[in-house]
């Protein structure tokens, strides 16, 4: 809510704020408004970060790169490497227009690990001191796939993403708790959607060995998740959730 926003900004009378907006959202890929958002600098002072942690990716597709409209003008933005990239867990970057910023907060003081220069020095970067190369199998995933390839793997989740929606959708026992925004799918039971019903529904669907859906909470309603990344996904696959989550329902007289 851009207004109710401004007026929170208005409110703190020129004290430092750090606004965090959403490009992508958890549960169902809910866009903040970007360049909205960032042209209140204009009137307020504050620090734009931009979680993009898996919604970033959707500036990959000319379908779909209008959500990240306002990206740019970030102070700072972060994407989390290993969803749609499918390289290891704990792999991100991070992006900042202010590096001197950075280097003031992390910058080890230690003697014998020399001073910040003016490349760019990990050790000064971020609050460790040592790490595992994780830019290596990034460099491979680009290298390999480049933006043409990346871009086939969103598009494809994407595309997966809504043909499981609408099948979920046709069974009388499911609901959509959310439109399909991009590769996400929530959804619950049509009736009296409590806490213990989803939570045993889920744990039916994990049960049956196919597939796995995360719980979670939309809206103050119980809902299930289906989250779409991995590079091999299929047609086939989308099926075999279908079934397995429609076994679910059945097993448990949903």
């Amino acid at each position: 809510d851009v207004d109710a926003l401004a007026a929170a900004l208005e409110s703190l009378g020129g004290r430092p704020a750090i606004v965090v907006a959403n490009a992508g959202t958890v549960n169902t890929v809910d866009f903040d408004d970007l360049r909205a958002v960032a042209a209140l600098k204009e009137r307020y002072d504050f620090w734009l970060h931009v979680d993009a942690a898996f919604g970033g990716f959707a500036a990959l597709s000319p379908a779909y790169a209008h959500l990240v409209d306002g990206l740019d003008a970030a102070d700072s933005v972060c994407v989390d490497l290993h969803k749609w990239l499918n390289v290891p867990y704990d792999a991100a970057v991070q992006f900042t227009r202010r590096q001197d910023l950075q280097v003031r907060v992390f910058h080890n003081a230690s003697p014998y690990l020399g001073l910040p220069s003016g490349e760019p020095d990990f050790l000064h970067l971020t609050p460790e001191n040592s790490r595992r190369l994780r830019a290596l199998p990034t460099w491979f995933s680009l290298t390999a796939y480049g933006r043409d390839g990346h871009r086939e793997i969103v598009e494809r989740n994407v595309a997966l993403a809504r043909t499981l929606g609408e099948r979920l959708s046709q069974a009388p026992e499911l609901v959509l708790a959310a439109p399909v925004r991009l590769n996400v799918v929530c959804f619950t039971l049509a009736e009296r959607p409590t806490r213990e019903r989803v939570h045993a529904l889920a744990d039916a669907i994990a049960a049956g060995g196919e597939t796995f859906v995360t719980p979670t909470v939309l809206h103050g309603t119980h809902a299930l998740r289906a989250a779409f990344s991995n590079w091999r996904t299929t047609e086939g696959d989308v099926e075999r959730v279908v079934e397995a989550v429609l076994a679910g329902v059945a097993k448990t007289g949903s």
